[in-house]
Order: C-alpha cells, then sequence, then structure tokens
C-alpha cells in the first residue's frame, strides 16, 4: 500500500490487514461523526466503506473511482464504539472491479454492509 493521501488522514481509521484483493480496516466513531443523538451519519459510514471497497481495489494495484455504491444500514453505530470493516474484491473484470464490505461492531454483529462497483483508471 502507498502512503495515505489528504482524505484517508481525516478519517479516524487504521489499516489492520491487507492482502491481495481484501483489506481489513478499524475505524473509530468520533462525536464529530455523529448526529445530535450520538448516531453516527449514515454518509460517514458509507465514506468508510467506500475507502474501504476502493483500498480493497488499490491491493490488486489499480487507481480506481467508484461507480456506484449501496449500503444496507442494519445497526446504529454510536459515539464511542469501533468498528472492524473488512472489503473483499468479488469480481475483477477488465474495467470495473466490484467489491463487497461489511462492518462489524465491537460484539461482532453486522451493522453494515455495501457494495460498490469501481472503475479502473490505470495501474498504481
Amino acid at each position: 500500500m502507498r502512503d495515505p493521501k489528504h482524505y484517508f488522514k481525516n478519517l479516524p481509521c487504521k489499516i489492520e490487514d491487507f492482502a491481495e484483493g481484501w483489506v481489513r480496516l478499524k475505524f473509530e466513531i468520533t462525536p464529530n461523526l455523529c448526529n445530535y443523538r450520538g448516531i453516527a451519519s449514515g454518509g460517514v459510514l458509507a465514506a468508510f466503506c467506500d475507502t474501504l471497497m476502493g483500498m480493497a481495489s488499490r491491493t490488486l494495484g489499480y487507481k480506481v473511482t467508484t461507480l456506484e455504491i449501496n449500503m444496507n444500514y442494519i445497526r446504529r453505530v454510536n459515539s464511542g464504539e469501533s468498528l472492524n470493516g473488512v472489503g473483499q474484491v468479488v469480481h475483477h473484470g477488465g474495467k470495473t472491479i466490484v467489491v463487497e464490505c461489511e462492518c462489524f461492531n465491537e460484539q461482532g454483529a453486522v451493522v453494515v454492509k455495501g457494495r460498490s462497483s469501481f472503475y479502473i483508471i490505470g495501474m498504481l
């Protein structure tokens, strides 16, 4: 993996592990990422999943851009919680890559699932 750029540096997450076509990140839910009830914003969770799935694509050695993203919010995520997210490439075509992700709370329950298609811009 290459050094993280500005966007990744501003997300409270860290790379836990990765291999070809797969990555695991940890994401800290801080108060500034939550609504007035202390619940993580769906947009913040989508941004984390987009980053997670994009990084899984990058493990194959490609620069990519998101074509579409689909999110399923299963359980709420509160301020102060940590999530573990896993992104896995499920299809690698000539011009596109499809990735799925799951994010788990500290109890191991799935809180968010995502699926995204990425367009391959070129090699890293």
